[in-house]
């Protein structure tokens, strides 16, 4: 039963749709001002759609196995019409452990390798530089301007700035969407 009431309650928690980022005052343009203006300073590691219907901004850290599943069955995601640009956010509990291991991955030659890897617990053997790990650090720092502090959020990258929380199906997420 316990495990039933856990279900409904990430299901419910997954099925949110956000118009705004509760914990900020930002209005979805301002977020969608503040991903646009600092998105490519930030370097997310992208999968492109083929046939793209959406782009989707998605915050992770490496040590969520919800962000894992996300990242595991990215071909999903890009197959569904979904571009799907990851990342990190860093949690304050585990804040210093992400920016190393995630500034790993940056800081690799092949990051897109190095990502999927990451999320499935293989870390990457190069160490990081403290170009990769501010780099990390700032973009957690875009997290917390738009009042992100769980993983993942996948913010929708249109001015509408909507977000969908939680690991969610293709199918669900474009369902979500098409509302």
């Amino acid at each position: 039963m316990m495990k039933g009431i856990m279900k409904m309650m990430l299901a419910i928690l997954c099925a949110t749709s956000l118009s705004t980022f509760a914990a900020t005052d930002n209005t979805p343009q301002d977020a969608f001002n503040d991903i646009t203006r600092s998105l490519a300073d930030l370097q997310p590691i992208t999968f492109q759609a083929p046939a793209e219907k959406y782009k989707l901004l998605v915050f992770i850290d490496n040590q969520c196995i919800y962000c894992s599943n996300v990242v595991k069955n990215v071909k999903q995601y890009t197959d569904a019409g979904l571009t799907m640009s990851f990342l990190t956010v860093a949690p304050s509990a585990i804040r210093d452990s992400v920016i190393e291991d995630m500034g790993r991955v940056w800081c690799s030659a092949d990051k897109v390798k190095s990502l999927q890897q990451a999320m499935a617990g293989f870390l990457p053997n190069n160490d990081t530089t403290t170009a990769c790990s501010d780099l990390i650090a700032r973009q957690s720092a875009l997290a917390e301007r738009l009042g992100i502090s769980i993983t993942p959020v996948m913010v929708v990258i249109e001015p509408e700035s909507r977000s969908i929380i939680g690991s969610q199906s293709p199918a669900a997420i474009l369902a979500t969407l098409k509302r």
